[in-house]
């Protein structure tokens, strides 16, 4: 791991933070409302994209569900970064990686100005915002060292998947004007984030996977983390809010839909298997 390419970078990650610098409370301005009848999330990123069942569904439909595809990425953005928040609070004191602890002053202060416009934004145009309700899997004891490394490994699992998402949305024409900005803003910010975390996972390897029983420590809590991730995607109140019946057999199928399955594996989680595969770390997911 070459130290001064990580410093150096960091340095040039928070001369772009300071440059760039968006202060979103004022940032934004807020239509009183969306259209309806435009999608709110791209139709070739929804949960149903290639599946058996999108060939059934009519446009009215698709766009309708686009809105709440729309609301449950948003909301898992908003759980998300509150979680990321708390999580680098914790640690960041504890990390022997110099003055490139900075940047995460940076990170803190952008992923909270997230989490204030993702609020609002499901707030203002859903009336609700979805809580949380994945089950954390129980943690094995482990040492400080891997407890950083897991730490950061699983904020970028987070941040490389609701990258896709971003690029898929802001990118995407037929997607209202508005959850384009939002989702453009995001993706400017978060891509400065990802490079600083790439990086990070370097140095916090080399601390944490020492052995073979860390590293076999290290895959059952990352596949357990892309495992939780993936499944958020596919949250049944979505499907029941867009008027869909039978929400939990619909998740069900999507889950087991072969189309989705090789969407997950070669689309969306294929910024996190280089992040892994370059730390040689062999990951094995089913969700």
């Amino acid at each position: 791991m070459n130290k001064i390419s990580f410093a150096e970078r960091t340095k040039k990650l928070i001369e772009l933070s300071n440059k760039n610098y968006l202060r979103a409370f004022s940032h934004f301005k807020w239509p009183e409302s969306l259209n309806e009848k435009e999608f709110w999330f791209s139709p070739d990123a929804l949960s149903i994209a290639g599946s058996a069942i999108e060939q059934e569904m009519t446009i009215e439909q698709k766009i309708r569900l686009s809105k709440w595809e729309c609301i449950n990425s948003f909301s898992l953005n908003n759980n998300g970064e509150r979680e990321l928040i708390q999580e680098v609070s914790r640690v960041m004191n504890e990390l022997p990686i110099g003055e490139t602890k900075e940047y995460l002053y940076h990170l803190i202060d952008e992923e909270n100005q997230h989490m204030w416009y993702f609020n609002k934004f499901c707030k203002k145009y859903a009336g609700k915002i979805y809580i949380d309700k994945n089950l954390q899997f129980k943690q094995e004891k482990i040492s400080k060292e891997l407890d950083h490394f897991l730490v950061f490994s699983r904020i970028l699992i987070f941040e490389e998947i609701g990258h896709y998402y971003n690029i898929m949305n802001s990118n995407d024409d037929r997607v209202h004007s508005f959850v384009r900005e939002i989702n453009k803003a995001h993706y400017n910010e978060e891509a400065r984030h990802i490079t600083y975390g790439r990086k990070l996972l370097e140095p916090l390897a080399e601390l944490a996977l020492t052995s073979k029983t860390e590293i076999k420590k290290a895959t059952n809590e990352l596949n357990k983390s892309i495992i939780l991730n993936i499944r958020s995607l596919y949250n049944p109140a979505m499907y029941r809010d867009a008027g869909l019946g039978n929400p939990m057999q619909i998740r069900s199928l999507l889950l087991e839909d072969e189309s989705r399955k090789n969407i997950h594996e070669n689309t969306i989680l294929q910024g996190v298997k280089k992040v892994f595969m370059k730390l040689d770390l062999s990951l094995n997911w089913s969700v």
